[in-house]
C-alpha cells in the first residue's frame, strides 16, 4: 500500500513536471525598456516605437522606448551589456552594431558574446539621393560626371564617419572609380538638410529619411541599392543593378539582449516579435517605407552581424578609416 502511496505521488510530480518547467509570460508585469542609440526621430525611433506600441497591444505588458545616444552608440550599448538579460532591456539597432569594432579599438565588450541576438526584422534598402536641382537624373548620370574630377569637386555626406552611409559610399567609389570628398554629420537629418541645400552632392539614405523631400522634389532619388527589384514607395526609381553596378547594400534592423539569456525566454520574444511583423498593418506600414519585414531568428541575425564585421572591417582597415 505505502510503495502505490510513494509511485503515485512519483507519478504526480512527473506529470506536472513539464507544467512546473514552462517559463514565466513575457513579459508578465515587468516594465520591457526596448534602446536604441540614437535621438528621437529618424527610421530607428520609428521602428523600435512601432515594436513597442504593438508588442504592448499584444501582450498587455508595457514597453518603453529609451533614446540612449551618445558616444558613436556606445553609451547605449554599453547599457544594455550592463543589464539583466531577464527579457526587460532589449536593444534595437542597425547595422552600426556590427561595424563598430574596428572603429572602437577599446569598445569594452565583444559585439559577437556579450550580446543575445533574438530577431532579424526589417530589412531598408539604401536610396541614393541628390539635390532636386541637380543635372543627375540616374546613378549612372551622376558617376559619368564625378569620373576624371579631383575628389574636392564633388562632396558627399553622411551620419558620421564610419557609419554605414560613409562605408557604402567608399564601396561606391571604389567599383565605379570616381574620387569624392567624404563630410561627416552628426545624424542624417543634418547631412540630409545640407544635400537639399546644395552643399553635398550625394547622400546615402534609408527610404524614410528622404522619401517626403524626393516626393515633393526637394531632392531626388537616382538609384535604390537592394537584393530585390524596385521598391513599391519609389516605383519609378531603378535599381542599382538595373544601372549596372553591383551594388545590394542595405540598412537592417535587428533585436538583441544581453549575453547570457535563457532560450525559452528568447523564443518567447521571439514569437511576439514574429506576430508583430506578421501583422497586415505593420508590414503595409513598412512597405510605405520602402522597407522589407524579414522576421529572421537570431541565428540570421548573427550571421548578418558575422557577415558585416568581417566585409566593413577590411574596409575600415584599408582605408584608414578613424571616428572624428
Amino acid at each position: 500500500m505505502f510503495r502505490r502511496i510513494l509511485l503515485g505521488a512519483a507519478a504526480a510530480l512527473l506529470a506536472a513536471a513539464p507544467a512546473l518547467a514552462q517559463p514565466a509570460a513575457w513579459p508578465g508585469n515587468r516594465q520591457v525598456r526596448i534602446l536604441i542609440t540614437y535621438p528621437p526621430g529618424g527610421t530607428s525611433d520609428f521602428v523600435a516605437r512601432l515594436l513597442a506600441q504593438r508588442l504592448g497591444e499584444q501582450t498587455g505588458g508595457q514597453f518603453v522606448v529609451d533614446n540612449r545616444s551618445g558616444g558613436g552608440g556606445i553609451v547605449g550599448w554599453t547599457n544594455v551589456v550592463r543589464s539583466a538579460n531577464d527579457g526587460t532591456t532589449l536593444l534595437l539597432t542597425d547595422n552600426s552594431l556590427a561595424t563598430a569594432p574596428p572603429l572602437y579599438p577599446n569598445l569594452g565588450f565583444d559585439v559577437r558574446t556579450d550580446f543575445t541576438p533574438i530577431s532579424l526584422m526589417v530589412d531598408y534598402p539604401t536610396v541614393f539621393v541628390v539635390p532636386g536641382n541637380a543635372p543627375a537624373r540616374t546613378l549612372r548620370d551622376y558617376i559619368e560626371a564625378a569620373r576624371g574630377q579631383a575628389a574636392d569637386a564633388n562632396f558627399y555626406g553622411s551620419m558620421g564617419s564610419g557609419s554605414s552611409p560613409h562605408l557604402y559610399t567608399e564601396y561606391l567609389q571604389d567599383i565605379t572609380n570616381i574620387r569624392l570628398t567624404h563630410v561627416p554629420y552628426r545624424g542624417m537629418g543634418p547631412a540630409f538638410l545640407d544635400l537639399m541645400a546644395g552643399r553635398v552632392g550625394l547622400l546615402i539614405a534609408a527610404p524614410p529619411t528622404v522619401l517626403g523631400a524626393v516626393r515633393d522634389g526637394r531632392a531626388r532619388a537616382i538609384a535604390i541599392g537592394t537584393t530585390g527589384g524596385r521598391i513599391p514607395a519609389l516605383p519609378d526609381v531603378p535599381t542599382a543593378k538595373e544601372l549596372g553596378y553591383d551594388f545590394t547594400y542595405s540598412f537592417w534592423y535587428g533585436l538583441l539582449g544581453p549575453r547570457g539569456m535563457d532560450a525559452a525566454l528568447v523564443a518567447q520574444i521571439r514569437a511576439e516579435v514574429n506576430k508583430v511583423l506578421e501583422n497586415p498593418e505593420v508590414r503595409d506600414r513598412f512597405v510605405q517605407q520602402g522597407a522589407t519585414p524579414v522576421a529572421g531568428d537570431g541565428a540570421a541575425l548573427a550571421a548578418v552581424m558575422e557577415s558585416d564585421l568581417a566585409r566593413w572591417s577590411e574596409v575600415v582597415r584599408a582605408k584608414g578609416i578613424t571616428v572624428q
